[in-house]
């Protein structure tokens, strides 16, 4: 897989979703971008590449967004260190 590939299928499905006439769905209920929400704030971590590789790949296979997915870790660290 290139460093791109993931990115490049995620992008050719939503210019096809748009082709159709059709909106992209929103991942959060409000419809705003997480950057234009006072709720979220910008967080910057450090991983090893070949992790971040992996990860994106996986995210990518299941149509998902890395932040949604740092946000439901640390949520579960947070319970189960209260």
């Amino acid at each position: 897989m290139r460093k791109y590939d993931a990115f490049m299928k995620r992008t050719e499905r939503s210019v096809k979703t748009s082709a159709k006439g059709e909106q992209p769905t929103r991942s959060r209920a409000t419809g705003r971008a997480k950057r234009d929400d006072p709720d979220y704030k910008q967080a910057l971590a450090y991983v090893r590449r070949d992790t971040h590789k992996q990860v994106m790949a996986a995210l990518a296979a299941q149509e998902r967004e890395f932040s949604d997915l740092v946000e439901e870790l640390l949520s579960k660290w947070l319970k189960s260190n209260s």
